[in-house]
């Protein structure tokens, strides 16, 4: 697995970047992370033209803004690593167009991964979790409101494909070093106009051959792999609602303190027009798992 070395983690003082700094806290080791910064955006609110120098001292705070800032996030970093953090980190505390400043500081700071709160900013942005998963060029890290940062359970959407790869080596990996927790292997088989004609018998006919065929494939995917039965679970879903999606969603709800793994896909606008994408709709969807996505 690659390590991210550089990671940037976006936050915006609201009640989400307590779990978004305690999933890092307890996961910056297991990622390898070398360098952290943290990074607010202060919108750029203009003060009034008309505005005398009265106006301005009457609304000017006695510190400044950002060094309160700075001095909010220090101690909520510090608390999430319960003291000094063991990897070397900077705060950065800007002024602008949140979703332009974040891509920007992406590119100059050359980040590995990108860890954001599932609500990162407020409404009007322009900064959704679609939006980011897409444009981000970088790995992303999706980090919900959740009860606990501890990581009980990986589950990775297999579809056997060269990103699913990607991220099952980087799920066992990660998950040896957070104690070896279970991988979960999901694979979610699709239903062709055919299958309404067989429900009536479950397991048997074209949706019969269609599970056999996925659990053949998978078995030779990990395989492939070199990765041994005991390093993962597998687990098989037919695809009734027609939402490759929402099936995982489900099946990751039903596992505890499960963390989400998958590899991004690159679509033509055309593909995606078609088909979507089942990670940006991922992005959007989980409410209740961190989600990690690969490049």
């Amino acid at each position: 697995m690659q390590n991210f070395k550089r990671a940037l983690v976006a936050l915006d003082l609201s009640d989400v970047d307590q779990s978004v700094l305690q999933f890092i806290g307890q996961h910056a080791k297991g990622l390898g992370i070398q360098k952290l910064y943290l990074l607010h955006i202060i919108p750029d609110f203009a003060m009034p033209k008309q505005a005398d120098v009265a106006f301005q001292q009457k609304f000017s705070p006695d510190i400044p803004v950002d060094e309160r800032v700075r001095k909010r996030l220090e101690d909520a970093l510090r608390d999430a690593f319960g003291g000094e953090p063991s990897v070397e980190w900077e705060i950065e505390v800007r002024e602008g167009k949140p979703y332009e400043k974040l891509l920007h500081w992406i590119k100059v700071k050359q980040i590995d991964l990108l860890v954001v709160g599932k609500k990162i900013v407020s409404e009007g942005s322009g900064i959704t979790a679609k939006r980011v998963a897409r444009n981000a060029g970088c790995s992303v890290l999706f980090v919900p409101k959740v009860k606990t940062a501890k990581t009980q359970q990986v589950v990775v959407p297999n579809d056997f494909s060269e990103h699913s790869a990607k991220a099952m080596q980087a799920a066992v990996h990660l998950s040896r070093q957070i104690g070896g927790v279970p991988v979960h292997s999901l694979h979610v088989v699709d239903l062709p106009p055919e299958d309404y004609y067989n429900r009536a018998e479950p397991g048997q006919g074209y949706r019969g051959l269609l599970m056999e065929s996925a659990k053949k494939a998978g078995r030779d995917f990990l395989k492939q792999q070199r990765l041994r039965d005991e390093d993962i679970v597998e687990a098989y879903r037919e695809n009734f609602t027609n939402s490759a999606a929402r099936q995982i969603i489900e099946y990751a709800n039903e596992q505890e303190n499960a963390l989400l793994v998958m590899g991004a896909k690159s679509h033509s606008p055309f593909e995606t027009f078609l088909f979507g994408s089942v990670t940006e709709k991922l992005a959007e969807s989980v409410a209740d798992q961190p989600l990690l996505i690969l490049r």
